[in-house]
């Protein structure tokens, strides 16, 4: 965690461009939370679909619980950690200087976690400055009906309120912050849609009045589709990092009303990111037995491998 530190502290995190370096301590950070392994997850590792983390599922396999994050406040670093769980969330928050980080992944609590589920999804309306739920209807995209993916959108936006004591309470003021939101799959478009709430609350959105401060920039991992086309021409959205093998990017389908993120680059094996397009290449017929074949693209370690190859800097 000190190395993640000395790698932060070297960053400036007031500028809003696209860094590797800032990516590289957002993978890092993305990477930790996976060694926060609870016991009612360990009851329900059956329903996991091992693509994640090579940490996680060496957790899974040993059969033994971890709360290390908890552990980190009393370690002598230069910096201030807090940990959020929810029933379907946990949000890991590291603070150094005027900067906050929040590094979130999924919990295997429920069905998100069956990736099949995200082949069939339910949508979360904004509409008329409030939240409508409707059926999933095959139509035309209208940029005025804007809406997130449900699960996603219900497993992240609760915790606002945890998060903002958290960060009041470990902070002498709040009135200068630089928030950051990260995080790798689940995660990443848990973080996607907390940054886009968060840096529209001075705005059109309400629900996050009580986070402290401005979201700067959010960073995530091969992340799945998480919002309508509406929805990205109206909010912020993060920088996404992928890789071409990855298949976790490519669900929910675009066909079914879910859009790519509008800031995306592809990780490439040498390291190396670029702007592109990419497609549904792999079809629906071919996704499902595609997402066991994923395992090596998808791992949160393989990402943070490839982007410290990119930037230079040894992973800590």
């Amino acid at each position: 965690m000190g190395k993640i530190l000395n790698l932060a502290y070297e960053q400036d995190w007031s500028k809003k461009s696209f860094s590797l370096h800032k990516a590289q301590v957002c993978a890092e950070l993305s990477s930790i939370v996976y060694q926060d392994v609870q016991e009612y997850e360990l009851k329900k590792a059956s329903r996991i679909h091992l693509v994640a983390s090579d940490l996680y599922r060496s957790f899974v396999r040993s059969g033994k619980t971890s709360s290390i994050l908890d552990a980190l406040n009393g370690v002598k670093l230069d910096a201030r950690f807090f940990v959020v769980r929810g029933r379907y969330s946990l949000v890991f928050g590291t603070i150094f200087n005027d900067v906050v980080i929040l590094a979130v992944r999924g919990t295997v609590f429920r069905k998100l976690w069956d990736w099949k589920a995200n082949i069939d999804t339910e949508k979360f309306y904004l509409r008329g400055g409030r939240f409508e739920f409707f059926p999933f209807e095959f139509t035309a995209t209208d940029l005025g009906r804007q809406y997130f993916h449900k699960g996603f959108f219900e497993s992240i936006v609760p915790q606002f309120e945890s998060i903002s004591e958290q960060i009041k309470e470990k902070t002498n003021s709040v009135s200068n912050l630089k928030i950051v939101w990260t995080g790798h799959s689940l995660g990443g478009a848990m973080a996607a849609i907390g940054y886009a709430i968060h840096s529209s609350r001075n705005g059109h959105m309400l629900l996050a009045d009580e986070m402290p401060n401005d979201a700067v920039c959010a960073y995530t991992f091969g992340m799945p589709r998480y919002c309508g086309l509406g929805v990205i021409c109206g909010f912020s959205g993060p920088y996404h990092i992928y890789r071409h093998a990855d298949v976790i990017p490519t669900v929910p389908l675009r066909r079914m009303g879910f859009s790519d993120s509008n800031r995306e680059y592809e990780l490439t094996e040498s390291g190396g990111v670029a702007p592109t397009e990419r497609t549904d290449a792999f079809g629906i017929a071919n996704h499902i037995p595609k997402l066991l074949t994923s395992i090596k693209s998808h791992s949160i370690e393989g990402y943070a491998e490839l982007i410290a190859k990119g930037t230079g800097k040894a992973r800590p």
